[in-house]
């Protein structure tokens, strides 16, 4: 009996691992990601989550990381072999499905809400402004240490803090630039802990991130401290959102020392980009149990 539990539990923990494993690689748990996200936005931003938001962000968050994945194929045989695997022979697939989920993301804001278009297009124009070079003489802004986490960071705040924002005229800009800054905060956070488990790859492919340049120690360091940036938020939020911001900040310090080292990555896909998920369950059990 003992046996047939233990084989049991394992068969079950691998199928979980299996699962889990495809939808990282695959970036659908990165469109989950963005889906989640945009709904947390909402519910900073005080507004009722928008899941027609949630949906779009959700193609594009999809689309783009998809497509960067194509894109970094050689340097995943280090940093994510499994990764590598999944996208081997199947690059016009992912190719393909990738622009067919941004064209449709594109359809449905046009219908959603026309006057929001601008901001679906935040991600492409990052991306293609990521690797041009303006001017001869300077290098890509890709090839900057930290361009790369703040790109990416500042679109997603844009893109979750503004594409709901859009449908609500009444929303100050205090309170826009608030949720912009804590998703920057988060984001830039979430893609230097990226970095620490990429370091070794990062380190023979020449790549100078910030765990690259300054080591894990000092890296930990900055994190904690941006962080800790978050907290004076706090002074301007009322009722329910102050627990429900002060729960994420807490779980931002416990996830930046968790992941100070290389960790599996992926606990870190299910800790860090699923916060986003488990911020939201936590917030409509409460939001069920006050009800009652």
């Amino acid at each position: 009996m003992i046996c047939l539990s233990q084989d049991y539990c394992r068969n079950y923990c691998r199928i979980i691992h299996n699962t889990f494993s495809f939808l990282a690689v695959s970036s659908l748990f990165i469109g989950g990601t963005g889906f989640f996200k945009t709904y947390v936005g909402c519910i900073i931003l005080g507004v009722a989550p928008s899941i027609n938001a949630c949906i779009i962000v959700f193609l594009i968050s999809f689309s783009v990381y998809s497509l960067d994945k194509v894109a970094d194929i050689d340097k995943d045989a280090v940093n994510m072999p499994q990764r590598q695997n999944f996208l081997s022979g199947r690059k016009r697939l992912v190719l393909a499905y990738s622009l067919a989920a941004y064209l449709l993301a594109i359809l449905l804001i046009l219908v959603y809400n026309p006057k929001a278009f601008p901001i679906a297009l935040i991600p492409f124009v990052a991306n293609a402004f990521y690797g041009m070079k303006p001017i001869s003489k300077l290098p890509r802004l890709k090839d900057i240490p930290v361009m790369k986490n703040f790109i990416v960071a500042i679109s997603w705040a844009l893109i979750t803090t503004l594409l709901p924002a859009a449908q609500y005229t009444a929303l100050g800009a205090i309170n826009i630039g608030i949720v912009l800054y804590f998703m920057l905060i988060k984001t830039f956070v979430d893609t230097v802990l990226y970095d620490v488990r990429d370091v070794k790859g990062d380190q023979e492919n020449g790549v100078k991130t910030i765990p690259v340049i300054i080591g894990s120690k000092k890296t930990t360091f900055v994190l904690l401290s941006l962080n800790s940036t978050l907290l004076p938020l706090l002074l301007f939020m009322r009722g329910e959102m102050v627990l429900f911001t002060t729960i994420l900040i807490l779980y931002g310090y416990g996830y930046i020392y968790y992941f100070r080292k290389r960790r599996n990555p992926f606990i870190l896909d299910f800790l860090v980009e699923g916060e986003w998920i488990l911020s939201t369950v936590f917030y409509i059990i409460y939001i069920f149990l006050s009800a009652l």
